[in-house]
């Protein structure tokens, strides 16, 4: 529920009677009492809800038949914090039969509902809008043909993104509103309603062409926000693992907090993926920051060893129950474990051979081969390793006897973290 104000009394003391009655006996304006401000996600969007109707009583709100027909255009300003993302049109859904309103947004039409709403307030009446440390935000609608002794009503749904504080962080509310309203006569001596908005500044400003406007309640509501940062880049071998981990950043002034449920997608065919937990519930706000302390939302993903190499997407989601969700993608490079060989430094004394082999990390490196007796080095990190060629069996016979013997070495890789990778080289040992 929001916190409502009423406005102060009317303005019919100030501006011409004549002109006042026309206009407010006129159509669609403020239904009193009918602010409602919520977040239907439990995070993302606020929802700004209130009613206009023909001829609401000032103080009760209750709607009444129009007195008054003729061509219209409807001005609402809906004051949020700055930096809220406002949609570009807002609409007035019919409750008892009649138009659909399209409001369109007009920069214009805010700064003139702030010059008029302040000047109005200057002379005791009123409240200027917007309120401080809000924006105003102001739509003005199509023009629609009022209809003389019908009762019409409208609701009016407008959502708003919240804003995102300076350190690109979590925005912990509260939401601010607060509704201004106007309209003004279309058509004649009014003109056209392509023109300017001019809303009234005092009982001197009284013309056809002008608009009435008046600050009409506004009230607040506690927040949830949840913004998830990209994880560092990761990189796995073909047949490895990576960890991913999501910085989830949470603030609150709501009530009660909304919970998470986690879930995650790769671009990456046939990865598998494992959330270290499906959930998400935050912890209690700061009562001065209004964020919770910072928390991690970790993916493993294991890369098939038949992947291809390239650079793939990897994505989190947290959705409350209510449906709200919010999504970041990280980046994880899938490579190939690729050896590379150097020098072969020959021992003709003992007809062995010692091939030099830089390892791209943690693993183990196996020499073997018909006629190789199996060797074995380890790596704690990317290195080059030395690991020794031996004949064995018939290749040692023929090295013993001729002096000579070629052998072709199996060299194998075993990445700590991913799938074996293998070459061969073919070696002349020889002995003298």
């Amino acid at each position: 529920m929001s916190l409502l104000r009423r406005r102060s009394k009317p303005l019919l003391a100030l501006l011409a009677f004549a002109v006042l009655a026309l206009v407010v006996s006129a159509c669609a304006v403020y239904k009193l009492n009918s602010l409602q401000i919520s977040q239907p996600g439990g995070i993302g969007s606020v929802r700004v809800h209130f009613e206009i109707c023909t001829n609401p009583d000032g103080e009760t709100g209750t709607c009444t038949p129009s007195d008054n027909g003729g061509e219209w255009q409807s001005i609402a300003g809906i004051a949020v914090p700055k930096g809220s993302i406002a949609p570009a049109t807002i609409t007035a859904t019919p409750l008892k039969g009649g138009p659909t309103i399209v409001f369109s947004r007009s920069d214009q039409a805010a700064q003139s509902m702030a010059e008029g709403t302040a000047a109005l307030a200057a002379l005791g009446e009123g409240e200027a809008w917007p309120p401080p440390e809000t924006e105003g935000v102001a739509y003005l609608s199509a023009p629609f043909t009022e209809e003389d002794g019908v009762l019409r009503e409208w609701s009016v749904d407008a959502d708003f993104g919240l804003p995102a504080p300076a350190d690109g962080g979590s925005f912990g509310g509260p939401f601010a509103t607060s509704i201004a309203y106007g309209l003004r006569a279309v058509g004649g001596e009014a003109g056209s309603a392509e023109r300017p908005v001019d809303c009234m500044t005092g009982p001197s400003d009284v013309t056809p062409e002008s608009a009435y406007c008046l600050t009409a309640e506004g009230g607040q509501i506690g927040t949830s926000d949840l913004k998830i940062a990209a994880a560092p880049q990761g990189a796995a071998f073909l047949g490895g693992k990576a960890t991913l981990s999501f910085p989830l950043d949470f603030a609150s002034t709501a009530t009660t907090l909304p919970s998470f449920n986690l879930s995650t997608t790769s671009t990456l065919p046939n990865a598998q993926l494992a959330l270290a937990s499906p959930t998400f519930t935050p912890g209690a706000p700061d009562a001065t920051t209004r964020r919770s302390p910072l928390a991690f939302g970790t993916v493993d993903v294991t890369v098939p060893k038949n992947a291809k190499p390239g650079l793939y997407d990897v994505t989190l989601t947290a959705a409350t129950p209510q449906g709200g969700s919010v999504s970041q993608v990280a980046k994880l490079l899938v490579t190939k474990a690729k050896l590379k060989l150097g020098k072969i430094k020959f021992n003709k004394a003992k007809g062995t051979a010692l091939l030099f082999v830089k390892v791209p990390s943690a693993g183990t490196l196996t020499v073997s081969g018909k006629g190789v007796a199996k060797a074995k080095r380890g790596a704690k990190a990317a290195k080059t390793l030395k690991v020794p060629v031996k004949a064995k069996g018939k290749a040692k016979a023929l090295l013993g006897e001729v002096g000579k013997a070629k052998v072709k070495a199996k060299i194998g890789f075993k990445p700590a973290n991913g799938a074996v990778v293998t070459m061969f080289k073919s070696i002349a040992l020889k002995q003298s």
